[in-house]
């Protein structure tokens, strides 16, 4: 009888942590979700000023070859207020970086890892639902910064080709501008900013970082030494679904390294040439390392 209720218990457990069927129609980027987000906006517009509003989604970009993006993690944060999207990175077999404005409103996540065709159940997919989140104590949605958070998965995911981590930046980059750097972004956001649902299919940007200075022309000195822009030109941009996705780049090595996490674009549309904004994670590689204990390269 007793290892009867242990197997009981533990199925029960198990099935409380099993990620439920996803209404995909009902699912939305996180500031069409999130209470403050929405009034964040609201009050942007009004303004009429060409301000920023936390979001992301690819324009202007492709879809990437199957699984080739391998440290890509998709989010579907439960907002108590509806099903909100957002985008991550794989740091180890336990932990997922993202933005903070995504996981602050998140009462429990369901991380999606190994994925192409998001809406689809992949057979290279493994889902598991998380409720270890760790929001950046400094997280400021007012200014937008220190956008940046952890979530903590319930059981250590196992590598394979088409699940991966992405490196950290090393401590000695934290100075380095990277200005005309080539990055990459991906995401499944939204693929314009006339499209009503967010892209089923990852996508990715190639664009070059763009000094702090032009960014702050555009963003009215919004822009800080913890972010760090990329050039909005030609429409290619990240801009709704895309946020707290990774920008990376290649390293001498040959070997990519997260750069940025997705925070903000422009709030009028994604296609304008505006630049992107990202959480420079060269900036938290302490935090993060602290908090995962992933080692971080000097």
């Amino acid at each position: 009888m007793k290892l009867f209720l242990v197997a009981l218990l533990a199925a029960v457990a198990a099935a409380a942590a099993s990620p439920s069927p996803i209404d995909w129609s009902k699912v939305q980027p996180i500031h069409e979700v999130s209470p403050s987000l929405k009034a964040y906006h609201e009050k942007l517009v009004q303004s009429g000023l060409p301000y920023s509003t936390p979001n992301g989604r690819i324009v202007g970009g492709i879809e990437a070859s199957p699984h080739s993006i391998p440290y890509q993690v998709a989010l579907l944060l439960d907002t108590g207020a509806g099903t909100a999207f957002c985008g991550g990175s794989l740091l180890n077999n336990e932990w997922v970086l993202t933005a903070a404005h995504c996981a602050e409103v998140a009462q429990s996540v369901t991380v999606i890892l190994g994925a192409h065709n998001v809406q689809e159940e992949e057979a290279e997919q493994v889902r598991q639902v998380s409720t270890g989140i760790v929001v950046h104590p400094a997280w400021n949605s007012l200014l937008l910064q220190n956008d940046i958070a952890l979530i903590r998965l319930p059981q250590p995911v196992t590598y394979n080709a088409n699940i991966q981590p992405i490196r950290l930046p090393r401590r000695s980059e934290s100075s380095q501008t990277f200005n005309k750097e080539i990055t990459l972004a991906s995401g499944w956001g939204k693929p314009t900013d006339s499209a009503t649902a967010i892209s089923p299919v990852l996508r990715y940007v190639r664009s070059p970082v763009i000094s702090k200075l032009s960014c702050n022309l555009q963003y009215f000195g919004v822009i800080q030494d913890s972010h760090i822009c990329t050039s909005g030109s030609g429409g290619k941009s990240t801009c709704s679904g895309d946020s707290g996705g990774p920008l990376v780049h290649e390293e001498s090595d040959g070997e990519v390294s997260q750069l940025g996490v997705v925070s903000f674009g422009i709030a009028f549309g994604c296609e304008i040439g505006w630049p992107a904004v990202f959480t420079r994670v060269t900036s938290f590689v302490d935090w993060i390392s602290a908090v995962t204990g992933v080692e971080v390269r000097d």
